[in-house]
C-alpha cells in the first residue's frame, strides 16, 4: 500500500504546478488557461505518483 505521505506529496506537486501554469498562461493571454493548467497539473501529479509508487514497490521488493 502506498503511504499517505506519497499521496500528499503528489497532490501538492500537482496543485503547485497547476497554480504556476495558470499564472503563466493567464500572463501570456492563452485562449484556454484553465484547461492548459489542469492538463499540465494532472500530468505532473501522475508522474510524481508513478515515481513514488515505483520507489515504494522497489523498497518492498528489497525487504
Amino acid at each position: 500500500m502506498v503511504s499517505n505521505n506519497y499521496i500528499k506529496y503528489s497532490i501538492s506537486a500537482g496543485l503547485a504546478t497547476f497554480a504556476l501554469c495558470l499564472f503563466i498562461l493567464l500572463a501570456i493571454n492563452s485562449p484556454f488557461p484553465y484547461l492548459g493548467a489542469i492538463v499540465v497539473g494532472f500530468i505532473i501529479f501522475e508522474m510524481s505518483f508513478y515515481h513514488l509508487f515505483g520507489k515504494e514497490k522497489e523498497k518492498q521488493k528489497l525487504m
